[in-house]
C-alpha cells in the first residue's frame, strides 16, 4: 500500500470519528509528499497530530485557518548544522583553503566567550525556525547548545562531538527529551583515532541512536589518510594529536570507516565530496545516510558532491546547511535552491525529499515527520508562492530563495510561516 493510499483510508476513519477539537489549516496547495500535491487542500490537526488530509471544504472542525493561496508543506529538516558557530558569521575567510579556514575558526572562536556563542546561537535558531525548518541535526563540540535547541521546540538530534586520540566513556547523555534526542558524533577520520570512533559508535549503537561524522570532505583530509604525510599531519601534532597508531595509510576515507565497522543504517556521513563508485556502493550496501551541504562545499573547497552518482547508486540522502562559518544563512530554502541550480538533473521532487523525509529518516524521525500523513506530528510550514498548476508548485518551492539583506545580522525568510496549532 502506498503512503497516499494510507492517507485516503485514514482520512475516512477520522471523518467518522468527528475529530472533536480539531483545527483546519487550509491553503491553495498542500504538499503531502514530493509526488503528491493537493490543490485547494487542507490539513486537519488535533492535539499536535495530523488527523486528516483533504481537498475542498472540510466538515466538523472548531476552527478553519485559511493561510492563503500558497503552499502548506512538511516542515524542513536541517540534518547537519553547527548552531554553536553562529557568532562566527562573516568572520572566517572561506577562500584561502580548508587548512587556513580551520585554523582561523579555532583562533577566532577562542576569542569569544560562552555568552557570545550562546547569544548568536539563539538568533541562529530563530532563523532556522523562521525558514520553515522543524528539525535539526545539531553538532556541538563545546556542549553549549543543548538547552537552547531543546527550549526552541525543534525536533531532531543534538550530537556531542569528539575528536582526538581518546574518548571518555563517562560522558552522560540524557537520551530523549520530547522530540529532541541526544547522541554522539565523531568529528572525522582525519581528526579522530579509529579506537575513539569505534568506541563512540558503539555507545550510540547501545542506545540505537544516530551517529554523525564528517567524511571525505577536503583534499587535505584525503591526502593525509592515503599518505600519512602533508601539512595536516603537522597540524594535528601541533594540537597534541599523535596519529602513529591510527593504522594509516588507507585506500579511501569511506573504506577506512567500513573497515573499522562504522558504517550502518544509523550512521550519517556528512559531505562525502571524495567518493568513487566503489565507495558509493559500500555506503549503499551499509544503509548509511549521506548528508550533503553543497553551499558549504562550494565555499570552502570549490567542489560539489556527486549527487547524480549517489542517486543512481541508491544512497539514502539528506541535506544540511553546515554552519554560518562557511555559509551566509541557515535556511534550508537557500540550500534547496542552490542544490536545484547546480543539480538540475536531480529534479525538484528529489531535492525536496532530501530536505524533508530524507533528513527525518537520517535522524530517526521518519515515523513522526517528513510527510503529511495522518498520525504524524503536525509540523507544518506555509510559503506564500504563486503557482497555477501542481507541476509548478514543487519547482517554485524548491527554487525559492530570497536575497540576503546585508543590513541584518541573520537574513530571515520574510514570507514563510511556521504553523502551530
Amino acid at each position: 500500500m502506498s503512503e497516499t493510499d494510507g492517507i485516503m483510508q485514514m482520512t475516512a476513519s477520522n471523518l467518522q470519528d468527528g475529530c472533536q477539537g480539531s483545527v483546519i489549516h487550509r491553503a491553495g496547495w498542500v504538499i503531502i509528499d514530493p509526488w503528491t500535491i493537493y490543490p485547494n487542500g487542507y490539513v486537519r490537526v488535533a492535539n499536535g497530530s495530523i488527523q486528516e488530509i483533504g481537498q475542498g471544504t472540510p466538515a466538523g472542525s472548531d476552527e478553519i485557518r485559511d493561510h492563503g493561496n500558497g503552499v502548506i508543506f512538511p516542515a524542513l529538516v536541517n540534518a547537519h548544522t553547527h548552531i554553536e558557530l553562529c557568532a562566527l558569521k562573516g568572520r572566517i575567510a572561506t577562500h584561502k583553503g580548508f587548512g587556513f579556514w580551520v585554523k582561523d575558526l579555532i583562533e577566532k572562536r577562542a576569542l569569544l566567550d560562552d555568552n557570545d556563542l550562546l547569544e548568536a546561537s539563539e538568533i541562529g535558531i530563530q532563523e532556522i525556525i523562521a525558514s520553515g525548518c522543524g528539525a535539526v541535526g545539531e553538532i556541538s563540540s563545546l556542549g553549549l547548545t543543548l538547552e537552547p535547541v531543546r527550549k526552541s521546540g525543534l525536533a531532531g538530534v543534538w550530537f556531542r562531538e569528539f575528536l582526538g586520540d581518546h574518548f571518555s566513556n563517562t560522558e552522560n547523555l540524557e537520551g530523549r527529551s520530547g522530540d529532541l534526542q541526544t547522541s554522539l558524533a565523531g568529528h572525522a577520520p582525519h581528526t579522530t583515532s579509529p579506537e575513539a570512533l569505534v568506541e563512540i559508535k558503539n555507545r550510540t549503537r547501545e542506545r540505537n541512536a544516530p551517529f554523525s561524522i564528517h567524511l571525505a570532505e577536503s583534499d587535505e583530509e584525503m591526502s593525509f589518510l592515503t599518505t600519512t604525510q602533508g601539512p595536516w599531519k603537522e597540524f594535528l601534532l601541533s594540537r597534541g594529536i599523535d596519529t602513529k597508531s591510527w593504522g594509516l595509510p588507507v585506500e579511501s576515507a569511506v573504506r577506512h570507516l567500513h573497515a573499522i565497522g562504522i558504517l550502518d543504517n544509523r550512521t550519517i556521513l556528512v559531505h562525502v565530496l571524495h567518493a568513487d563508485q566503489t565507495d558509493m556502493n559500500m555506503i549503499h550496501e551499509s544503509g548509511a545516510h549521506v548528508c550533503l551541504c553543497p553551499r558549504s562545499n562550494f565555499a570552502l573547497h570549490g567542489k560539489l558532491p556527486d549527487l547524480n552518482g549517489m542517486i543512481k547508486t541508491g544512497i539514502h540522502l539528506c541535506l544540511g546547511t553546515d554552519s554560518l562559518a562557511s555559509v551566509s544563512s541557515l535556511s534550508m530554502l537557500d540550500e534547496m535552491a542552490f542544490t536545484a541550480k547546480n543539480f538540475p538533473m536531480a529534479g525538484p521532487e528529489r531535492i525536496f525529499q532530501m530536505a524533508t523525509l530524507g533528513g527525518a529518516a537520517a535522524l530517526g524521525l521518519d515515523n513522526r515527520m517528513g510527510t503529511l500523513v495522518p498520525g504524524k506530528q503536525a509540523r507544518l510550514a506555509y510559503l506564500d508562492i504563486q503557482a497555477s498548476k501542481a507541476s509548478r508548485v514543487m519547482e517554485t518551492l524548491v527554487n525559492f530563495s530570497e536575497p540576503a539583506e546585508t543590513s541584518r545580522t541573520l537574513p530571515f525568510q520574510s514570507n514563510i510561516e511556521t504553523i502551530t496549532q
